[in-house]
């Protein structure tokens, strides 16, 4: 199996650090070796979970985690929080727009996990 580098950024629920997880992502992907369009996609899907985890918010924590597992050709970008309620975040219609935008940006979602809340995964061209 590859090496996994492990990055992990903790940041409040707050708009104004949306940036710093997508400053984030464009260096990890570009050290990774992904082009520019896949750059992109990767920021504005990035950039959907965390506005969404922001407006849904919580009652018990004021922080959540992105956790970026880098390997020679994936990157998987796992969120979570420490207020285990928060589990499907894009459940219900009002939710269907933001979702099929990570969808159509990334090769894998993965919703309404029991160990987090969500985890987005690309795949370099072949690299594989």
């Amino acid at each position: 199996m590859d090496n996994i580098d492990v990055i992990e950024l903790s940041l409040p629920l707050k708009a104004e650090y949306v940036s710093v997880v997508r400053l984030t992502a464009s260096g990890v992907s570009n050290r990774m070796g992904f082009d520019i369009d896949s750059i992109e996609d990767i920021k504005v899907a990035i950039a959907e979970v965390c506005n969404k985890l922001i407006s849904v918010g919580s009652d018990n924590s004021k922080r959540f985690t992105v956790i970026f597992q880098i390997s020679k050709d994936r990157l998987n970008v796992i969120f979570d929080c420490a207020d285990k309620s928060l589990k499907c975040i894009f459940d219900g219609s009002d939710n269907e727009f933001g979702l099929s935008i990570i969808n159509a940006l990334m090769d894998e979602v993965e919703l309404c996990s029991d160990n987090y809340i969500l985890s987005i995964s690309k795949v370099i061209e072949g690299k594989s």
